[in-house]
């Protein structure tokens, strides 16, 4: 797995399209055989229906299934398809992939079941959103930050950063590599005891690393300090309206900040593991907090050490678990239930994350 790499310039600029240079010759007349008709490109065909040995209940099944539909449509702002000349069960088969290609029209990947309860009397459509992270680990360096603010002259875009940073510490609650008990908190001890090993074995060879490792605790530990006051989100607005930009990295610094607090004020009391299948046994598949974290540096001994030992580990899982979201079409919801905060949430991480392992 990779870390989020850094790119300069996180939302490019529109660029002209590139031509290429007509001929002067121009295009040849292509003509169809004479035996040829075009009718069969026009034509879509339906998908088979291969019967069950069991079906439900035409009556029973019908009438749950197009009441869920109507549900799950007028939640979604969708149009059902007519299926009512159709016989049983091909009217629900052909509904069920009409509704299943616009709901993934909608902005986020959506899968659609047909469920039954456990009485198996009736039947429901079902809803499922899962946030793919991939091979992406969404670490969020401090420490560049730390040595950005040491200049005057960067103070201003430095607070917009860190009021980004305090929201998803504080509210979307992004672990912090120096809290313990954490995940990254133990791989970054874990590091530290083996360094100990072998500096008592070369007490020479190790100054440099054991500089990195004091680096990263103690910038850490302040880093925390600044991030955790709640200045940052009670000033949020303000520091915002404030703020002037003066060249591109500003601008981008005050996109990044936009986008925080338009999650932080349209979704309160929300965090990144709100809509987690925790899974019962978590020596079986890792759970979030081992790919997306606060760490120190994004560069140095430390840091190369600590992310290794990740990619290993996570190297030994076929999954993880990831945020997800299922909704019941029973009638007793009156809101679509989806991924929207995850979305953003992780897409303003990356995007912080290209700033912040970009700065010297």
């Amino acid at each position: 797995m990779q870390t989020i790499p850094s790119i300069r310039k996180i939302r490019r600029k529109p660029q002209p399209v590139a031509r290429h240079a007509g001929g002067t010759k121009g295009q040849g007349k292509i003509s169809p055989l004479a035996s040829c008709t075009n009718g069969f490109l026009n034509h879509s065909f339906l998908p088979l229906c291969q019967k069950e040995t069991k079906l439900p209940e035409r009556e029973t099944a019908e009438t749950a299934y197009f009441k869920s539909v109507a549900d799950l449509c007028k939640i979604h702002g969708l149009q059902p398809l007519d299926t009512a000349h159709l016989p049983y069960p091909y009217n629900i088969l052909l509904s069920h992939r009409d509704i299943e290609k616009k709901l993934n029209r909608l902005p986020y990947d959506t899968e659609l079941f047909i469920t039954r309860s456990q009485s198996e009397r009736t039947i429901a459509l079902t809803t499922k959103q899962v946030y793919e992270v991939g091979n992406t680990l969404y670490y969020i360096p401090v420490i560049p930050l730390f040595r950005f603010l040491k200049h005057k002259e960067n103070k201003a875009s430095g607070k917009l950063l860190l009021a980004v940073m305090s929201y998803l510490y504080r509210e979307a609650g992004i672990p912090y590599y120096r809290d313990e008990g954490n995940f990254m908190y133990d791989n970054y001890e874990i590091n530290k005891e083996y360094f100990l090993e072998c500096l008592n074995e070369s007490p020479d060879e190790y100054e440099e690393d054991i500089s990195d490792i004091i680096r990263n605790e103690l910038c850490g530990d302040i880093m925390q300090r600044k991030i955790y006051n709640r200045y940052h989100l009670d000033n949020f607005a303000k520091t915002i309206e404030r703020f002037k930009p003066q060249n591109a990295f500003d601008e981008e610094c005050l996109l990044i900040a936009k986008d925080a607090l338009a999650l932080y004020l349209e979704f309160p009391n929300s965090s990144v593991f709100q809509h987690l299948e925790e899974p019962e046994d978590t020596d079986e598949i890792p759970t979030p907090e081992t790919y997306i974290s606060f760490i120190g540096d994004g560069k140095g001994w430390v840091y190369e050490n600590v992310e290794r030992y990740i990619n290993d580990y996570l190297g030994n899982f076929a999954e993880m678990a990831l945020p997800t979201r299922i909704q019941l079409f029973d009638g007793t919801t009156t809101e679509a239930e989806t991924l929207e905060f995850e979305y953003r949430l992780f897409e303003l991480i990356a995007d912080l994350c290209n700033i912040l392992f970009e700065l010297p």
